[in-house]
């Protein structure tokens, strides 16, 4: 058994009822046993349609946001949730994607002290941000005045959609890493650069 990897007991070896989609899903690119999904093989039902969710939210050829600001929204609902494994893994893309990392530093330690006014935030992701925090911990107080903040921060009617869902749904993942223990471990953090950049691209072609 694997005792440091959440709170309920995990096995370390992959189960043979899996199908190859689970099993490609749960072992990471540099070959080590995924925890997040390693954590859910108890009742692994839900997790190549959560799986499937996730990467449409975030990782979609079409998305109207890219993935930069996508995984800013995902980083900031951990930092909200206080999702130490969520944020060290999204924090990690995000400074990937960003046009440097000290730059993206700069980003996420504002999101870090609460600090939605710092200049190292543009208006348009301290719209999405504000609607995150709202939505995040105070959804029943959602009005159409929130919509309206993001429409004059110059966000697209897609674009609002998406920053919804990527909030919304890693409402669930959050809740989903902090309600297991799901712990920190020896895994790479984050996704590698070069797939990160592939996701990218993908992205970039499907805008032009």
């Amino acid at each position: 058994m694997a005792d440091d990897v959440c709170w309920i007991k995990t096995e370390n070896t992959l189960d043979d009822a899996l199908t190859p989609e689970m099993k490609a899903m749960i072992c990471r690119e540099d070959g080590t046993l995924h925890r997040l999904y390693q954590s859910l093989l108890a009742w692994p039902a839900p997790m190549l349609s959560a799986d499937q969710f996730y990467r449409a939210v975030l990782h979609s050829d079409d998305s109207p946001l890219g993935l930069y600001k996508s995984e800013f929204i995902a980083t900031y609902v951990a930092i909200l949730a206080e999702c130490t494994y969520a944020h060290a893994h999204h924090g990690e893309n995000f400074l990937n994607t960003a046009a440097t990392r000290e730059a993206g530093r700069d980003i996420l330690s504002a999101l870090e002290r609460g600090d939605l006014a710092s200049d190292a935030i543009d208006p348009d992701m301290r719209a999405m941000a504000i609607y995150t925090r709202k939505l995040s911990l105070n959804p029943a107080d959602m009005t159409e005045a929130d919509i309206d903040q993001l429409r004059q921060a110059g966000l697209t009617e897609a674009q609002i959609v998406q920053t919804n869902q990527v909030a919304a749904s890693f409402g669930y993942w959050v809740r989903m890493i902090n309600g297991l223990g799901i712990q920190l471990g020896g895994e790479s953090i984050g996704i590698k650069p070069d797939s990160l950049k592939q996701i990218v691209n993908h992205q970039t072609a499907h805008s032009r």
